[in-house]
Order: C-alpha cells, then sequence, then structure tokens
C-alpha cells in the first residue's frame, strides 16, 4: 500500500468539468463575449483559473492574452464560479472514488489534495464532496507556491508530513501533474478518465495509467 498520497483534484477525484463551464460561460456572457460547449472547455482545464481565461478568449497562456480584456473576464470568472460549482449536476466525485479514500484512511494512508484551482474554491469543494475523508492538507493555487508543475508545492507537503519527496505518490490526470511529480522527485500514477488535452502523450509517460477506479484501488491499496 502507498502510504503517502497526493492527489489532484479536477479530473482526478472529481468531474468538475460541467461547473468549470458553467461559470466560465456565465463570465463570458456577462462581458459579452461568445461562450464555449462543455467539450471545448475540457481542453482548457488543468492550469489555473487565469490561463482558463484566456484559453476562452482564444489565447494559449495568460501572458498572450491583452491584460485588460483577460482581467474583465478573469475577475467574472471568480465572481461567478463559487455560486455555481455545488451541486451534483455541477461537481461531483467520480464513482467509487470516495470508499478508495476511505479505504486508504483506514488502512493508516496520509492524504492529501494539490490543485491548481484557487484554494478559495478548492478547500470548501473538497471538504463539501469528501465530508469523511480526513485530508491532512488541502492546497489550491495561492500566491504563496507557483501551480503545479512547480515542485513547491509538493514539497510544502512533504515538509507537513515529515517524509521525502520520493515516498510520496502524486496521483492525477494531466502532463502537469507528470510534470511536477518529475520536478518534485515523487512517485506518479496517473488515471486516464481525466481532462488530458494530449491522452495518447499522457498514456506515453513512463508511469502507470489507471483506466479505471477499480485500476487505481489495486494499484494504490494492493490486492
Amino acid at each position: 500500500m502507498k502510504k503517502y498520497l497526493v492527489f489532484d483534484l479536477d479530473g482526478t477525484l472529481v468531474d468538475s468539468l460541467p461547473g468549470i463551464a458553467e461559470g466560465i460561460n456565465r463570465a463570458l456572457s456577462a462581458c459579452g463575449l461568445p461562450t464555449h460547449a462543455p467539450e471545448k472547455v475540457r481542453n482548457m482545464i488543468g492550469r489555473g483559473a487565469a490561463n482558463l481565461c484566456a484559453a476562452a478568449i482564444g489565447y494559449a497562456d495568460s501572458a498572450l492574452a491583452p491584460a485588460e480584456e483577460l482581467e474583465r473576464v478573469h475577475a467574472a470568472f471568480r465572481r461567478e464560479y463559487p455560486t455555481c460549482w455545488c451541486g451534483d449536476e455541477y461537481t461531483r466525485a467520480y464513482e467509487g472514488i470516495t470508499p478508495i479514500l476511505e479505504k486508504l484512511v483506514a488502512a493508516g494512508a496520509k492524504l492529501a489534495v494539490l490543485s491548481n484551482k484557487p484554494h478559495e474554491v478548492t478547500e470548501p469543494m473538497v471538504r463539501h464532496i469528501f465530508p469523511t475523508v480526513p485530508f491532512d492538507v488541502v492546497l489550491g493555487y495561492t500566491p504563496a507556491f507557483p501551480r503545479k508543475p512547480n515542485p513547491a508545492s509538493m514539497h510544502y507537503i512533504a515538509g507537513k508530513w515529515g517524509v521525502s519527496p520520493a515516498e510520496i505518490t502524486l496521483v492525477g490526470d494531466s502532463l502537469f501533474d507528470a510534470r511536477c511529480a518529475e520536478n518534485a522527485g515523487t512517485s506518479l500514477v496517473l488515471v486516464g478518465w481525466g481532462y488530458a488535452a494530449d491522452p495518447a502523450a499522457l498514456r506515453a509517460w513512463p508511469a502507470p495509467v489507471c483506466e479505471t477506479v477499480a485500476e487505481l484501488e489495486l494499484n494504490l491499496l494492493g490486492s
């Protein structure tokens, strides 16, 4: 059994696409801009709210978007998303995930969540969706740490646990998670049901890719 586990949130533990799509489309509408189908929004997820907003207005990175337009959309998203993520129609745990987390805790594992989602949404979302799971650390994006794949937040969690990064396994659904694990020096387990923009590249990464929740349970808990 893996003892120290850090989980990505969106696309790994929860299906949050409907709520994110609703939030960004409300923001775009408020700014008088065209909206997007949820499946298009899927490929915008994973690099934080500012890059999501940049992608929604047609730019590959927040550094490339016109600052005034980006801030207008970003401010609208920060206003709208906290009001529309809650509810199974918008954000829900993937089926079978909660029992795995409960089994890990019962077996003595230490669990954390690390997301590029803003911390002011990450924290209440995790506590609401997983009320029976005592995560030791829940960390969304704050200015205190750069976003994944920068390893600083992973090293912070390792320090909180008093262990080396090599003792930790990061579980995620994207190349941002894979690169974060590589940069931080942790082990890595990937899941194939999430929001990876390049699924082929994800499956080519030298790490196990679990295609089902049952495979993830076997990988984390053993037989």
